[in-house]
C-alpha cells in the first residue's frame, strides 16, 4: 500500500474547500445525556440544512458529518465522532430531529447495568 506523503497538505486543502464553500464553519455543539434505558445525544448545528446531516455507526464509533454539495462534488465535512460506550445496543441506535436538534438514542444492551461472572480456575 503507498503511503501518501503530502496527505496533511491534501487534508488541509479538502478542509479550505469545505470551509469556503460554505461561507465560513459554525461549529455544532454535543450534549450526551443519560437517561433509564439509553444514551441521548442533541447535536444543535444551526446552519446546516436538516437533509445535509448523516449518522454512521462504524466500529465503535458514532460519526455526525454533512455532505457538502457543490457543483458535480459532494464532500463529507465531519462534524463530530463520538466512541460508543459499550453498554449500548448497535443496531438499535436511532436519529430523529426535534424541533431544530438532532438527537440521537442510544439504548442500553443486557450488560448496561454490569455483568458479573465468577470464573472457573482451572488446576491440570
Amino acid at each position: 500500500m503507498k503511503v501518501e506523503r503530502d496527505i496533511s497538505r491534501r487534508i488541509a486543502e479538502t478542509a479550505n474547500i469545505v470551509n469556503s464553500i460554505n461561507g465560513g464553519t459554525v461549529f455544532p455543539t454535543f450534549k450526551k445525556t443519560t437517561e433509564k434505558d439509553h444514551y441521548r445525544l442533541e447535536v444543535s448545528a444551526p446552519t446546516i440544512k436538516p437533509n445535509d446531516l448523516k449518522v454512521e455507526v462504524n466500529g465503535t464509533d458514532l460519526m455526525v458529518y454533512q455532505n457538502v454539495h457543490e457543483s458535480a462534488f459532494t464532500l463529507p465535512n465531519i462534524l463530530g465522532l463520538i466512541t460508543i460506550s459499550a453498554d449500548v445496543e448497535l443496531e438499535n441506535i436511532s436519529a430523529e430531529f426535534e424541533d431544530d436538534l438532532l438527537v440521537v438514542i442510544m439504548p442500553f444492551n443486557e450488560f448496561s447495568g454490569g455483568f458479573q461472572k465468577e470464573i472457573d480456575i482451572y488446576k491440570p
